[in-house]
């Protein structure tokens, strides 16, 4: 069955403010890769990490189950397409310093 519209509208809410500002993922990043490291990179996995496990909390709690195959998949499908938008506001935060 998949993820249901206002399921859907919250992820994209999430994935939205993520993109608009990055500042977060980008400060921890900083913080904790070390020299050797790139930063860019964590603050994109922590940056998803950051939106999927905060819709999975609310998922959860509205629900009171986890997510099944169909709306992990449509959770995933979603995420996946919102990354190239993600890379690139943190991109653009991290030139911006």
């Amino acid at each position: 069955m998949g993820l249901v519209l206002a399921d859907r509208k919250e992820l994209e809410t999430l994935l939205k403010a993520a993109a608009k500002d990055p500042k977060v993922a980008t400060t921890i990043a900083g913080r904790m890769v070390p020299g050797q490291g790139d930063a860019k990179e964590f603050a994109y996995g922590l940056l998803a990490g950051m939106v999927i496990g905060s819709f999975m909390a609310s998922f959860e709690a509205r629900n009171s189950r986890q997510p099944d195959r169909d709306e992990t998949a449509d959770i995933l499908s979603i995420v996946m397409s919102r990354m190239p938008t993600l890379r690139k506001a943190i991109m653009k935060h991290l030139e911006m310093r």
